[in-house]
């Protein structure tokens, strides 16, 4: 029996191969993933890791698939998209909520504004999902990801556990972090202020019309090039 067809045995409805990963990128470009592994929960994922360990599969993250380009070639190895379970969003206190890694950013954006939280507008601007904006340090409009963050749950894909890592143990650089490879992370936690719902409206608002203006003079920007 060949890895696809074990690894398709023993984990069937999460597990495809050849998906055409255009499907999965906003630009609507790219060949083919070898094996594409969508898992239900964290448990699966582990046990996963472990198969894909075992076959010396490369390993590949997708998360919304924003700003990301596939070859036409495509992807050896498995490409792994976290499934609809590591989207939720969870109000811990007042002032925290824990978010999972798939889900987009503009949907906490909305969840903290519905909960009277601050200082979570910017990410209404930021396209792909929670776990992306970690590693990228993701902001906007003088606001980042490392302003909110707390910490974040991540499977380590070497020793294949569950780990904590604190906001103080991450380095944040301008559009990235320090964090390992070898980390998928699955959920996290973040921080705002309780405020006034209407300001946060007006907030989020604005930025969003601001975005929207920028966007428009990119774009005559390069219209005007392509005229030349």
């Amino acid at each position: 029996m060949n890895i696809g067809s074990d690894l398709l045995k023993k984990f069937s409805k999460s597990f495809t191969q050849q998906v055409n990963l255009s499907n999965y990128s906003w630009f609507n470009l790219g060949g083919n993933a070898e094996f594409f592994f969508k898992p239900s929960n964290k448990d699966q994922l582990i046990k996963f890791l472990a198969e894909a360990k075992k076959n010396n599969l490369k390993i590949t993250i997708l998360g919304a698939g924003s700003n990301t380009l596939f070859r036409d070639n495509g992807v050896k190895g498995v490409v792994i998209k976290l499934g609809s379970n590591f989207s939720f969003i969870k109000l811990i206190n007042k002032e925290i909520i824990e978010v999972g890694a798939a889900t987009l950013d503009r949907k906490v954006a909305n969840f903290a504004k519905d909960n009277n939280l601050s200082n979570f507008e910017f990410l209404s601007c930021i396209p792909g999902s929670i776990g992306g904006a970690v590693i990228m340090n993701s902001g906007c409009y003088e606001n980042d990801i490392s302003k909110i963050l707390l910490s974040i749950q991540v499977i380590d894909t070497i020793n294949l556990e569950e780990k904590e890592v604190k906001k103080k143990d991450i380095k944040f650089l301008y559009r990235g972090t320090n964090l390992s490879k070898n980390f998928i992370i699955v959920s996290a936690k973040l921080k705002g202020s309780i405020s006034d719902k209407e300001k946060i409206e007006k907030k989020q608002s604005d930025f969003i019309k601001k975005k929207n203006y920028l966007n428009q003079v990119k774009l005559k920007h390069v219209e005007a090039l392509l005229k030349i």
